[in-house]
């Protein structure tokens, strides 16, 4: 596993200063649907690899905290995570949950979306499935 990036400044000044001033108010919708496409990129297999590529690319440190057949919830945390949320007012996720949508729907093999929602210094993404079935490690 990669270490967590210790200079955030570029990714805080284009996820948080650039994109939004480009998108406006269609931003959630345009990074959602962009972290879709950006998984399609990748062939990804199972949890760890979705894990990895999380730090790899300077998203933050995710962890699986529970699934179940139709729903997996995730917990995106670390500087990166601390540091958009102290430094914004409304950071937006939405790459990253279009992203783990489209990972759980590669892998599973069924439609998948996901939903942000931050609590404290944690970003959690839910991923609910149209079908039954789970992530393997």
């Amino acid at each position: 596993m990669a270490e967590e990036i210790t200079n955030i400044f570029p990714i805080v000044l284009l996820r948080d200063r650039l994109m939004p001033n480009l998108f406006n108010e269609d931003i959630a919708d345009i990074t959602y649907w962009a972290g879709k496409s950006l998984a399609r990129e990748f062939e990804l297999h199972g949890i760890k690899a979705i894990i990895d590529f999380f730090n790899d690319a300077g998203f933050g440190t995710l962890t699986m905290h529970s699934q179940k057949a139709t729903m997996q919830k995730w917990h995106l945390t670390g500087q990166v995570i601390e540091t958009r949320l102290n430094e914004e007012k409304v950071p937006d996720f939405n790459l990253e949950a279009g992203f783990i949508a489209q990972q759980t729907q590669q892998q599973l093999g069924f439609g998948a979306e996901a939903q942000v929602e931050i609590n404290k210094n944690i970003v959690i993404l839910t991923v609910l499935t149209e079908s039954a079935g789970t992530l393997q490690d």
